[in-house]
């Protein structure tokens, strides 16, 4: 035992530097957050209940981004509203599209929506 405590002294004398540290009390998941009595401006008391564990959050609750069209030159008005609508192409098929849609400055979606009225058109199939 006298060699335990002398071994003890002697790290304490090596490294002064280091204080010691503090004990860390486990929290308590299963009891309630302490409760305060807290007066308002109008003078009555009101209980409020306090986490002291964690941070207070910030609620942010407006939206700063403004609603803008994704392409101002389209005109999106409610009867030539756009639907997602999924189909399978040949690969080279889809190329020719997108290089055709590049070169006349527009959409693929676009592309494709023209191409399918005219065939449908074509055909008496009326689009409404």
């Amino acid at each position: 035992m006298a060699d335990k405590t002398k071994l003890v002294e002697m790290l304490k004398k090596r490294n002064p530097l280091i204080p010691q540290r503090e004990a860390v009390t486990p929290v308590d998941l299963y009891t309630k957050p302490q409760t305060v009595k807290a007066t308002n401006p109008q003078g009555y008391n009101k209980s409020i209940q306090v986490d002291k564990t964690t941070k207070p959050q910030v609620v942010k609750t407006t939206n700063r981004q403004v609603d803008k069209p994704t392409n101002p030159l389209v005109d999106k008005t409610a009867s030539s509203r756009v639907e997602k609508y999924t189909t399978h192409l040949n690969h080279k098929t889809i190329k020719a599209v997108k290089r055709y849609a590049l070169e006349t400055d527009r959409k693929d979606y676009e592309v494709m929506q023209e191409a399918v009225g005219e065939y449908l058109k074509k055909r008496g199939i009326p689009i409404t």
